[in-house]
């Protein structure tokens, strides 16, 4: 009886073991509906001709809410996405601005809200790709004051330009008390997207490497390598 128990605590060991050997880490979803595509489309009638949606498809079919979770509950912007094109915008407070660059890869992955300068005012670190030919991803920083968005790392100024990343918030093993005195950073992971059902607003992606955060140190938004 000891010995099926002594096997059975040994078999148990094993699978967590190997478990952490695997990383961990498991897939996540973008979010990917329609809620307030309605609202968004009938924005985008009085803007036909601009430069921001000059040349787009915006149709119901195409246009996809992608925000995500932590993003919805955190503040009222909403992201939204072509499946075809991945043509990404926010709309914040009634206006729509262009989120990031996406011709020729998968424009907007991920994003979580932020507010390095504590100044009251969220705004976001975005995960995004592009580059026909070239494929790069790219972290930046959009100032939801300013509503322009700052590149912090891209891949295409690294020896592995084309592979593909997503930002999280690091989660630190100290106590509360600790945490309070530590700096605000985020890690950025190496990850394997998937596209789901052929709709390239329905994304799915798996973590692996950590190969960075992004931080702030005097006074500017800044990425730290954690490769050698």
């Amino acid at each position: 009886m000891k010995r099926s128990f002594c096997l059975l605590i040994c078999l148990v060991l094993l699978c967590s073991l190997f478990s952490c050997r695997g990383g961990g880490q498991t897939e996540n979803h973008l979010p990917c509906g329609k809620d307030g595509v309605d609202e968004f489309i009938s924005l985008t009638e009085g803007m036909k001709g601009e430069g921001l949606i000059s040349g787009f498809s915006i149709t119901e079919d195409n246009i996809y809410n992608v925000t995500p979770d932590q993003v919805a509950r955190e503040t009222n912007y909403k992201i939204f996405k072509a499946s075809d094109s991945c043509a990404s915008f926010i709309l914040i407070d009634g206006q729509i601005y262009l989120l990031c660059e996406y011709f020729g890869g998968f424009g907007f992955v991920n994003a979580v809200p932020c507010d390095f300068d504590e100044d009251g005012c969220t705004d976001l670190l975005v995960a995004s790709s592009f580059g026909s030919g070239a494929h790069r991803s790219v972290i930046s920083h959009f100032n939801v004051k300013t509503k322009e968005s700052t590149v912090i790392f891209d891949t295409s100024l690294t020896d592995q330009p084309d592979r593909d990343l997503i930002v999280m918030a690091a989660t630190p093993s100290f106590s509360s008390a600790e945490i309070n005195n530590l700096p605000i950073y985020y890690n950025i992971y190496c990850v394997e997207i998937s596209v789901q059902e052929g709709n390239l607003a329905k994304l799915s992606y798996l973590p692996s490497d950590v190969i960075g955060s992004v931080e702030y140190e005097n006074g500017q938004v800044v990425f730290k390598s954690s490769e050698k």
